[in-house]
C-alpha cells in the first residue's frame, strides 16, 4: 500500500469542498489531475473514498479515512519543525545519573531548572554510585553525572554543590546531648564509616578527620541508608553531608561539628567532553549561571568546566 502526501492533500480538499473544481482551485492545480489523484489513492488502499454519482459525498470508508489522513498530514507538517528543534536541543532526553546522597542536595532543584528551562527535555534518571556513572560517560549510556570527586582523565567537571559534614548519632549516644559543636576528638571507636571502594571521596576526607586508630577499626558501609540504619541501630555516629539531614529519621540526632573540624564536601556535574548531544550542549549552560536555588550553588558565578585527559545510585561516593 503505497500513497503520497499530494494524495492525501488532494483527498482532504475534495472532503472538506465535496466538489472536485473547489478543491482543485484550492489546491492551485486543475480538475483533472487531481481526479486522477484520488482514483489513485482509492486504489492504493482497495476501497472506495468518494460517492461521485450525482454529487460528490464521502462513503463511511471515506469519513474513517479522513481522520487519519488529516493527523497524517499534521505529523507530516510538524515533522521539520521536530527535527529542528531536537538538532537544537529543545526537545529530546538527558540521561542522567546521580548518586544516593547527590540526590538530596541538588538533583530536585536540577530537574526543576530544567523543566523551566527547557520544557521539551525529558530526564531519564539512573541512580548509580561514581565509578559506575563514569563508565557510563565514556561507554555514551549516560549524558550527564552528579559525582563526588575526583573525576577521571577524560571526563570534564563543573563543581554544581558544596556543604559541610554534620555528625549523625544515634539518640542515646553521648554525642547526641548538648548544644556546642561537637569535636571529632572526642569520636570513640563506635564510628561508622564510608567504604573505600564504594565512597573513596567521602572515605578520603573523614580519614583525615578520625583518630587513625578509630578510623581504621570503624565499621564500614557502603550504601547511605545503612549507614543510617547503623546508626539508629546504636552501633555508632557517622559524618554526613549536610543535606541528607532531611532524611528524618528516628531515633538518630544530628550535631554540628566543632569549627576546627568543620569540612567541606563537594558535588560536581561530570560529562563527556566528545559528546554531540545538543540536549546535553543546552543543559551544560544552565549549570554554569547560578540557575539552581539559593544554597544549592553559591552566589557567585563559578568557574567554568575543566577538562581532564583520557575517560544510576543506590550508594553514596
Amino acid at each position: 500500500m503505497e500513497y503520497s502526501l499530494a494524495q492525501l492533500r488532494g483527498f482532504v480538499a475534495v472532503a472538506d469542498e465535496l466538489h472536485f473544481g473547489r478543491a482543485a482551485g484550492r489546491l492551485q492545480m486543475t480538475q483533472p489531475p487531481l481526479t486522477r489523484q484520488i482514483q489513485a489513492l482509492e486504489r492504493s488502499i482497495g476501497v472506495r473514498l468518494l460517492d461521485r454519482d450525482r454529487e460528490v459525498r464521502l462513503t463511511p470508508a471515506g469519513a474513517a479515512f479522513l481522520v487519519d489522513a488529516r493527523r497524517l498530514l499534521a505529523l507530516a507538517e510538524a515533522a521539520p519543525e521536530s527535527a529542528r528543534r531536537a538538532a537544537a536541543g529543545e526537545v529530546g532526553t538527558l540521561r542522567l545519573g546521580f548518586t544516593a546522597i547527590g540526590a538530596y542536595a541538588v538533583l530536585g532543584p536540577m530537574l526543576s531548572l530544567i523543566h523551566d528551562q527547557l520544557p521539551g527535555v525529558e530526564v531519564d534518571l539512573q541512580e548509580l554510585v561514581s565509578e559506575e556513572q563514569f563508565n557510563a560517560l565514556g561507554s555514551g549510556r549516560l549524558d550527564l553525572c552528579l559525582v563526588r570527586p575526583p573525576v577521571p582523565d577524560g571526563l570534564s567537571a563543573l563543581p554544581v554543590h558544596a556543604e559541610e559534614l554534620v555528625l549523625a548519632a544515634p539518640v542515646a549516644h553521648e554525642l547526641a546531648a548538648g548544644d556546642e559543636p561537637v569535636r571529632l576528638v572526642d569520636v570513640s571507636a563506635d564510628y561508622i564509616g564510608y567504604s573505600p571502594e564504594g565512597s573513596r571521596y567521602l572515605y578520603d576526607v573523614c580519614a583525615a578527620l578520625i583518630a587513625v586508630q578509630d578510623f581504621l577499626g570503624a565499621e564500614i558501609a557502603s550504601q547511605f541508608p545503612t549507614m543510617l540504619a547503623l546508626v539508629r541501630a546504636g552501633r555508632g555516629v557517622a559524618l554526613i553531608p549536610r543535606s541528607c539531614t532531611a532524611m528524618r529519621i528516628d531515633g538518630v540526632v544530628y550535631r554540628e561539628l566543632d569549627a576546627a573540624d568543620t569540612r567541606t564536601v563537594r558535588l560536581e556535574a561530570c560529562w563527556n567532553p566528545q559528546s554531540q548531544d545538543p540536549v546535553l550542549a543546552r543543559v551544560l549552560p544552565l549549570l554554569s549561571e547560578d540557575c539552581f536555588s539559593a544554597g544549592v550553588l553559591s552566589a557567585r558565578r563559578r568557574p567554568g568546566p575543566r577538562s581532564r585527559r583520557g575517560r544510576r545510585s543506590a550508594a553514596p561516593r
